[in-house]
Formats: C-alpha cells, structure tokens, sequence
C-alpha cells in the first residue's frame, strides 16, 4: 500500500496561473446530471433501510458504551466489535446494524456476513455523528496497519465517519482507513479523512462499489520531502464501481488506480467522481508526483471506464491532473468520455495503450493539454474533444514533441473532429448528480466562470418539497452553507468559498481555498 514514486518526468513549471477558460462547446449555467450519463449501481436496486420505529424492532443497535452481554436494543446496545463479529449469530442476513453517535476507539474487523439480495448493513443512525477514532497504537518505526478491515460478504457500510486523531504525520502513526477484502460489498456516503491511504480495495474481490464518499487529508509526509497516501487506492480483479465519490487534500495521489508487479487492474469504472488538489498540502516537489486521478501501474490496465469525473487544480498548483497509463506499461483496452478536467501544468497525460476510445472531454488549463506517450496510435479512436488554450501554443504533445493544436492533430493523427477555443466562458458550469440510494440528496459540482457571487441550481428532480439544507463538502460537519423550504424550481448557492477542514497534525502547507472559483457541495433534506 505504499506510493511508488511516478515515473513521468514532469513539465518545466509554468510561471503564469491557471486561466478559468472553456471548451467550444455551450458551457453555460446549465444544470447537468454529470458530465455524461451515470452507470447503474452493479447487481441490485439500492438498499434504503429506514430508522427503526420507536417501539419496534426493525434493527440491532450499537453504542460506544455498548456490551456483548446486552440485548442489542437501542436502550441496551452491543459494543461495534460484537455486532462486527455477528453478534454470536444473532445478526442475520438483511439485518440492519444502526451506529449510534459517539467515538468508538481502536481498529477494527468486520467479519459478519450476508447473502445475495439480503446483505448486512450497517449505518449510522439518522441524526446522530458516529465516529471510529483510530488513533496509532504502534510504536515509531513499525507500520500501523489498517483501521477498519472488511472481510465479510454481501455487507454494506453506510455513513459514518472514520478518521485518525493522531497528530502525528509520520508514517508510522497514519493508519489505512477503509480496506475491502471480500466480495460483494457497498460503502455509501462515508466519511473517511486523515488517515494513511483514505479506502483500499484488494485486487482478489469482485462486484464491490464505492459510492458518494468523502476522502480528504488522508496521507502523511516522508522524511525525503515527498507525501504518500491516497483519497483512494484501489487494485480490482472486477467488476468494481467508484462512482460519485469526493476526493480533495490528499498528500498524494485522489484517486490512485495502480498496482505492482502480480497484482491486477481489470475492470474498474471510474464514474463521476470528483477529485481535486491533490498534493496541494504537501512540498512542492511533491506536486510533481502527484495526479487527481491515476489509471494504471505495473500491471496492464484492462476494461477500464474512466467517464463523467470532474477535477480541478486551484491556480498555481498540480502538475498532472489526470494521468491515464503509467510509466512504460503497456496496457490493454481503456474508455475515456465525458470528463471535464480543470487545471496543473498538464491537463490529461496518456500512457501506453493498445485501444483507447476518448471522445467527449473538456480539458481546461494555461500548460500543457494533452500529452501523448505513446508511438504507434493504430488503436486510438479519438474524436468530439474540447480544449480551452491558444491553439497556436505548444500544449499537445505526441512522441515527445510538442505542437501548436492543428500541428498535433496532423502529427498524430488524432482529434479531426476536436476543437479548441483561446477565451474563458463567462457563465457557471454546474453539475448535478442525485444520489440514488438516499432520496432527495445529491452532489452539485459547480465551476464557477466568471466568479459570480451565488449560483442558481434547479433541483427540481431531486428535491422532494420540504426542508432542506447545503453543505459544502471542504466543511462537511460546519454549518450549511444555505437552508430553506423547497417547493419545486431552483435555488440559489453562495459562492463565497469556506476555509477547507484542518489537516490533524498539520501539513506544510494549508490546502488552498477554491471559492469563489469552484466547490462541491451535499443538498438533502432535513429530517
């Protein structure tokens, strides 16, 4: 689980700031489901089980304070590492395991199970803030393993919060947070920040799904100068889905699809995901290693669907924003649509790759746009992207060289149908992805050109009437950034930006404020 330097060498450092430009294509203050259409959850409907009724028993309960000798009620609840055990049998498959608020310490392991069409959920209860504290145990020197481990099928793990807080930034004190080791698992709307690397997938499990999670300040500082750890770090045999997750802060890599030699990158989707300045806390040498997403490591990529990701670099920082192969591996088959991509001194990086079919995105940034490694593009069908930059500057390039736009294209062979535009839209970009495991809530992405104060978003096919409340991700547990009563049409978002949540232990330095420019934000209904 440890970050391997990349093998890239980085462009020379660019002396100008980021230009908040668009595409050819309408970029206008539009409200969109995504980038392009979002894939269906992998086997069945989403699972929505409601808070048990007062009087009744519609789950088993679990409290800080709680014991195995009690009776797993909400007035008399198990501790976590009982239920997690299954509870001497008690728990059954299609039970409901409700977390309720408070700090449970220590580290833990989950292998009760489920079985197909009734998995074991656990999820915190409505209302409350559960929180697993999984400060270091371990003493200097020696690795502090991993904090939650799942190794029972057919479970789900709804959002509760997981975090380390442990001041010290050192290796040897941040443990990996979230770590998948079976099959059939879901992890939805999590709240996972500070730890060594944020979630981790192993590459033996197949049909997992990470979705709407949060994962920020995860990682820590090498004594070299260099920051390790990853919003998510995640190898697959396959199926495996990430999908409208949060990823922002990390000390390296946000979204970190990579493995070593005899591990395995088969058939992931990468599905709408939102990652940004990753790197951005740690030296700026280490922003050179550093990318809001990575598809590839030592082993060949294969079935890969990288689509409708949105990313995005504050001015001034990050170098690869989105790096799609690594280093000289050559990887099999990958599909590359409809991800808007937003700043670092190189936009979209291409490894080696035997079939590529890219179409659809909309790259934004003042360096380089697109660089393309590999030699031989008999494989690649590319065509319908969209850049913002001077088409007369040296920012695509192919086989090494670097060419004005229309240079490229004749070079390469690449992108007839692709087009570039010199200017900045002027009107916001904003992005609206409902949430379809929970009614009502949803992930708005909004980039904000032209850097108005507030902007309209009409909710009017996610937000059920009633109250509702907006947060925004970079202050999840502060207050809304706006509340009110919906009754149909849109509403208005403040753009002013907030201060992002505070590294434990500190960084070298404080991740950069993107309001008014760009943010991500929850609506949901209150109660």
């Amino acid at each position: 689980m440890f970050f391997t330097q990349r093998l890239f060498k980085p462009l020379a450092a660019l002396t100008s700031v980021l230009l908040f430009a668009g595409a050819v294509v309408a970029c206008s203050s539009e409200k969109s489901t995504g980038p392009g259409p979002a894939l269906a959850p992998p086997d069945s409907q989403p699972h929505r089980p409601p808070p048990p009724p007062p009087g009744s028993h519609a789950g088993w309960h679990v409290a800080p304070t709680g014991s195995s000798s009690n009776a797993g009620t909400a007035s008399n609840p198990w501790s976590l590492d009982y239920a997690l055990s299954g509870s001497a049998g008690k728990i059954q498959p299609g039970d409901t395991v409700w977390l309720h608020g408070g700090t449970y310490r220590g580290k833990f392991k989950a292998t009760v199970a489920g079985v197909s069409g009734k998995p074991v959920v656990f999820r915190q209860y409505p209302g409350e803030r559960a929180t697993l504290d999984v400060a270091s145990v371990t003493p200097s020197g020696t690795s502090p393993g991993d904090a939650f481990t799942v190794q029972g099928q057919w479970t789900e793990w709804w959002d509760f919060e997981l975090m380390s807080s442990d001041p010290n930034r050192t290796f040897s004190y941040r443990p990996n947070m979230m770590i998948n080791d079976a099959d059939n698992t879901k992890y939805i709307d999590l709240v996972v920040h500070d730890g060594g690397n944020g979630f981790y997938n192993y590459e033996n499990t197949s049909n997992v799904e990470f979705y709407g999670n949060l994962s920020y300040n995860n990682g820590w500082q090498e004594t070299s100068g260099k920051g390790a750890g990853h919003g998510f770090y995640v190898k697959s045999g396959g199926p495996a889905l990430l999908r409208d997750n949060i990823i922002f802060n990390d000390f390296n890599y946000g979204i970190h699809h990579y493995t070593v030699p005899g591990g395995s990158l088969k058939n992931m989707t990468l599905d709408g995901n939102v990652s940004f300045n990753t790197g951005s806390v740690t030296t700026m040498y280490n922003i050179q290693f550093a990318a809001n997403i990575l598809v590839g490591g030592e082993e060949p990529v294969s079935g890969n669907k990288t689509m409708n990701n949105m990313t995005y670099f504050s001015p001034g920082y990050g170098v690869y924003n989105l790096m799609i192969g690594y280093s000289s591996t050559q990887n099999v088959d990958l599909t590359l649509t409809n991800n808007y991509a937003v700043g670092g001194q190189n936009v979209l990086t291409m490894g080696q790759w035997n079939r590529v079919s890219a179409s659809g995105n909309q790259l934004f940034g003042s360096g380089g746009i697109v660089q393309v490694m590999d030699a031989s593009l008999g494989g690649y069908d590319w065509k319908l992207n969209s850049y913002q930059r001077d088409p007369l500057a040296s920012a695509w390039q192919y086989n090494g060289t670097n060419y004005a736009f229309a240079s490229w294209k004749t070079n390469s062979g690449l992108g007839s149908t692709d087009v570039t535009v010199p200017t900045s839209p002027l009107t916001p970009k904003i992005f609206v992805r409902p949430n379809p495991y929970e009614r009502g809530r949803a992930m708005i992405v909004v980039y904000n050109w032209g850097r108005q104060s507030s902007v309209s978003v009409d909710l009017s096919s996610v937000l059920p009437a009633g109250r509702y409340e907006v947060r925004n991700v970079q202050d999840w547990y502060g207050s809304p950034v706006t509340t009110g009563t919906y009754s149909g049409g849109s509403i208005s978002i403040p753009m002013g930006g907030v201060a992002p949540a505070p590294i434990v232990g500190g960084a070298p330095h404080a991740p950069p404020r993107t309001g008014p420019d760009f943010d991500v934000f929850i609506v949901r209904p209150v109660n």
